[in-house]
């Protein structure tokens, strides 16, 4: 099916001529990243059963809008906004803090195009994903955002994805957070229509010295497709924080690659996922310490029930100039049903010597004495399994330094604990 894609009408239609170049660089090196493929996506067959319901190739620019059926599914809140239809910006209907800028990369001057450009530079798709690389050629524009330099953002931007298009929906954004500045980000992708939908986001994040960024996603796709890379480069002293977690999806594919490139650099990476029927759900990560004295932690936990699977790669590399590394990996798994499946792969490749590295994973049934004293206290069967599952995920959301943002997430999980049949 990757093979059959019209990606050269992608390119032929795109008007700025440097991204048409880069489009056409990607093109012409995709075989790379498709000879990656069979092996990064071992556990994860493309599209199952419902191949042929859907349409790879990216839609059309100039489709009409229901703004009223579109503002209904955005929360009434306080929050700063970005929205994304089908991968365009609503500038209409986002609202952004003084000290960010946001703009279409080809609306860009051409200093600012330098700066993104240098930011980014020696990264390449086509080493990467070959969803990334599709996404490259299909996107239908790349959206800005820059942090000035000294600003601290309180409030989070809430970035809507909404998906309403009957073909592939295409999303990519740049994010450039400059020297002391902090932001935080919470990412929601949400479907308008009932047809089952394929979507492919891409993001390509910067973190000068001295910044720190808090990214959160929410991912609850029910019977739809999504395929998502997040690309992070830090400088000297800055901070990152992910947090993912995943409730539905036909298929999700979460890439999360974070390179620390000078020293000092401190990565955190967080998940967590409930799922239930046949939903599958594969996280691949990527840390890569370049440059001494840096740390990254990284904890994700799976709930998994009915026919589900869950699907856990991480890699750490240490290069031998990042001396004094701390690396930490863990994939924990509890199973809650006979046919639920769940693939796990912890990965180090160290060449430096003075390090602290460990990894590990388990997958395994609910604690059966821990639930036979909960019943032993007089505590049902499935109150004493919803308590112990939630524990479970406290490791999680408590790494979550906003308290409003912990209660939603726990909230969240809470409702999606109920769901699960774990009588």
């Amino acid at each position: 099916m990757i093979e059959s894609l019209n990606l050269e009408k992608s390119i032929s239609r795109e008007a700025d001529k440097d991204v048409r170049l880069m489009k056409s660089d990607t093109l012409k090196n995709i075989d790379k990243s498709l000879k990656k493929y069979k092996e990064e996506y071992k556990y994860t067959p493309l599209f199952r059963k419902t191949e042929n319901k859907i349409q790879l190739d990216g839609s059309e620019l100039g489709q009409d809008y229901d703004l009223e059926k579109i503002k209904s599914l955005i929360p009434k809140n306080d929050d700063y906004k970005i929205i994304v239809i089908d991968g365009l910006y609503q500038e209409e209907l986002s609202s952004i803090p003084k000290g960010l800028l946001i703009n279409k990369y080809s609306d860009l001057s051409e200093d600012m195009k330098a700066e993104f450009q240098k930011a980014y530079q020696g990264f390449d798709d086509s080493e990467n994903d070959v969803f990334s690389s599709i996404n490259t050629i299909n996107h239908l524009e790349c959206l800005t955002i820059y942090i000035e330099k000294d600003v601290n953002i309180k409030n989070k931007i809430s970035i809507f994805n909404i998906i309403q298009s009957t073909h592939s929906s295409y999303f990519r954004k740049s994010i450039l957070i400059k020297k002391s500045s902090h932001v935080s980000f919470s990412e929601e992708f949400i479907g308008s229509t009932k047809e089952i939908s394929f979507s492919n986001s891409v993001a390509e994040i910067f973190l000068h010295e001295n910044s720190k960024l808090d990214y959160f996603s929410c991912q609850d796709f029910k019977n739809n497709f999504h395929f998502n890379s997040i690309n992070v480069f830090q400088k000297k002293d800055s901070i990152s924080n992910f947090h993912t977690y995943s409730f539905s999806g036909a298929t999700i594919r979460n890439n999360l690659n974070i390179s620390l490139k000078d020293k000092n650099c401190y990565a955190n990476m967080y998940g967590f996922y409930a799922i239930k029927n046949n939903s599958h759900i594969d996280n691949h990560t990527t840390v890569d310490h370049m440059d001494e004295n840096s740390i990254s932690n990284e904890h994700y936990k799976g709930i998994v029930e009915g026919g589900s699977r869950g699907v856990f790669n991480g890699k750490i590399y240490v290069r031998q100039k990042a001396q004094k590394t701390n690396a930490f990996q863990s994939n924990n798994n509890i199973l809650l049903s006979d046919n639920a499946k769940v693939n796990t792969k912890p990965q180090l490749e160290i060449w430096a010597d003075d390090v602290k590295c460990s990894h590990g994973c388990t997958v395994g049934q609910l604690d059966e004495d821990a639930l036979f004293y909960l019943m032993s206290r007089g505590i049902p069967k499935k109150e004493a399994t919803s308590i112990l599952l939630s524990a479970f995920s406290s490791d999680i959301t408590e790494k979550i330094e906003d308290k409003n943002l912990r209660k939603h997430y726990e909230e969240l999980i809470l409702t999606q604990l109920g769901s699960l049949n774990y009588e």
